[in-house]
């Protein structure tokens, strides 16, 4: 057996094909979102009034009911009712507007969540809980469930952002970088012309 072969089955032995989708996820979750509401504060541009957003927090997936109750639903109940398994966004607001200040805790929306992440009811289960909620213990996750239907992201390769790709090619060294600052990329290439000016 070729060395290639017996290092592929012993990383699969200890992890999932689908484990980068769980982890890029969790990450999104975890630290994307504050990022993306640290941002959106500072573009925030009122006269009169201080707006902030604080502390943003994502319930487990739950599914309000025909009378108003709430519920926690699991991957299973989704499939069944043709329902999305998502989940409540809730943000930290706060509003100072001339010297009274008041702060609220807000829904902003809801959210899909991928199943066995983090944020998933069956996080943390073991065998025995997974199939008391119907949940086969060999399932690996790493997919949505929207309207009842099981639909998966397709993962892309991309290059590192802020990190050169240093080439040589036909007109000598050039580099390559994906310039990122926030949520902007900026493809960026330098290379050097025959007379040798970058």
């Amino acid at each position: 057996m070729h060395n290639r072969d017996i290092l592929l089955k012993k990383y699969l032995a200890q992890h999932s094909l689908v484990e980068s989708n769980i982890l890029s996820f969790n990450d999104f979750v975890a630290h994307k979102i504050p990022q993306i509401i640290a941002e959106i504060n500072e573009t925030i541009s009122v006269e009169e009034i201080d707006i902030k957003l604080g502390r943003v927090r994502i319930e487990k997936p739950n599914i309000i009911e025909a009378d108003g109750s709430t519920n926690i639903v699991t991957p299973a109940v989704a499939r069944l009712r043709n329902l999305t398994y998502s989940a409540p966004v809730f943000v930290e607001l706060t509003v100072k507007y001339e010297g009274q200040t008041d702060s609220a805790e807000v829904e902003i929306g809801r959210i899909p969540i991928m199943v066995r992440s983090a944020a998933c009811t069956m996080h943390g289960m073991g065998r025995d809980q997974l199939r008391e909620n119907y949940m086969d213990p060999l399932d690996p996750g790493g997919y949505f469930v929207i309207n009842g239907n099981e639909r998966v992201m397709v993962m892309s390769e991309d290059l590192a952002a802020n990190q050169p790709f240093i080439e040589e090619g036909r007109l000598g060294l050039t580099v390559r970088l994906f310039s990122q600052r926030g949520a902007y990329r900026i493809p960026t290439t330098i290379s050097e012309t025959g007379e040798g000016i970058l």
